[in-house]
C-alpha cells in the first residue's frame, strides 16, 4: 500500500482531476499564491490555510484535515467513541422514512447544542497515513471523521448507503485502516459514497482509477451522507435522542405487506414497525 506522498501531492491531483490550477484556486480561497505554491511544493499546509481551502474545494475542513493528515482542533474532533452505534441506528432509520419526516431528523439534529465534552479515557482509534497509506486515510474519515469511530458501525453504515454493494465485516474496515487490503474501485466508490464525497475526486486523490461506466447518483444516499456529516459532533446521548425521535415516524407494518411494499424496521413481539417504501 502506498504511503501517505504529502498534500501538495494530493492537491495537485485533485486540481489537475478538475481541470483547474494554483491560480484559480488562490483566487478563489482568497489564498496567497505564494503561500499556495508552496503547499503544492511539499511545505506542510496550516489548519488556518485548510479552512480557507475548503470551500473553495468543495469539502468539508474536517475532512481535509483528515486528507491533509493535519490535526484537527481539539473543539472539532469528534470524540464520543459510544455514539457510533446511535448514529448507525440513526441512519438506518431515517433512510426509511418519508421526505418530510426525514427533513424533521435533519432539523433535530441542527438544533442540537454542541455540548462540551470531557476526553475520552482511550483516544478514539485512528490509523496511521504514513505507515498504511490511503487506506488509513479512508479509514479515518469513515470511522473517526463521521463519529461512527466502531468498526461495527462503520461496516453497517456503509452497507446501508451502498444499499449493500460495499458489505464489509468489520475487521476487513481495520484491514483496509492497516493498509492490508487493496482499494478497489468498487470500494473507493463505496467510501466515497458514505462520505458525501466526489468519486471522482476521491479517486484521483487515491490513484485508483474508476472505469468509465459508474452507477447514477443517488439523492438519498447523498442526503444521508449529509446527515451522518452533520452527526460528528454528537455526544452519545444526543445521537440516542435523535434515534429514537426518529424511530417514533416509524409505523405499524401490515401484517399482510409484503416486502416490495414496506421498509421493516425493527421488530417487537408480534409486530414490525417500517415505513412504507418510496
Amino acid at each position: 500500500m502506498a504511503n501517505h506522498p504529502g498534500f501538495g501531492v494530493l492537491l495537485t491531483r485533485l486540481l489537475n482531476h478538475r481541470r483547474m490550477d494554483v491560480t484559480w484556486l488562490a483566487s478563489a480561497s482568497g489564498t496567497s499564491e505564494i503561500e499556495l505554491r508552496s503547499v503544492v511544493s511539499g511545505v506542510p499546509p496550516l489548519a488556518s490555510q485548510l479552512d480557507d481551502l475548503a470551500p473553495a474545494l468543495g469539502f468539508h475542513a474536517d475532512d481535509l484535515y483528515v486528507i491533509a493528515d493535519v490535526p484537527a482542533p481539539e473543539a472539532r474532533i469528534p470524540w464520543d467513541p459510544a455514539a457510533g452505534s446511535g448514529i448507525a441506528s440513526l441512519v438506518k432509520i431515517t433512510m426509511v422514512l418519508p421526505s418530510d419526516h426525514r427533513a424533521r431528523v435533519h432539523r433535530l439534529v441542527d438544533q442540537l447544542p454542541h455540548e462540551l465534552r470531557d476526553p475520552p479515557s482511550l483516544p478514539p482509534r485512528t490509523y496511521d497515513q504514513h505507515q498504511s497509506g490511503f487506506g488509513a486515510m479512508l479509514a479515518n474519515l469513515l470511522c473517526g471523521n463521521r463519529n461512527l469511530h466502531s468498526l461495527t458501525a462503520a461496516a453497517k453504515t456503509l452497507a446501508l448507503l451502498t444499499d449493500g454493494r460495499v458489505y464489509l465485516a468489520a475487521s476487513t474496515i481495520s484491514g483496509i485502516g492497516r493498509g492490508r487490503v487493496p482499494l478497489t474501485p468498487d470500494l473507493v466508490t463505496g467510501f466515497a459514497t458514505a462520505l458525501g464525497i466526489s468519486a471522482g475526486d476521491l479517486a484521483a486523490i487515491i490513484g485508483v482509477e474508476l472505469p468509465e461506466s459508474s452507477r447514477p447518483d443517488d439523492p438519498l444516499a447523498a442526503e444521508m451522507a449529509g446527515l451522518l456529516s452533520n452527526c460528528r459532533r454528537l455526544t452519545a446521548a444526543q445521537a440516542e435522542r435523535v434515534c429514537n425521535e426518529a424511530k417514533s415516524m416509524l409505523v405499524a407494518v401490515p401484517n399482510d405487506a409484503t416486502g416490495e411494499d414496506w421498509n421493516r424496521v425493527y421488530h417487537q413481539p408480534g409486530r414490525w414497525w417500517g415505513a412504507p417504501r418510496r
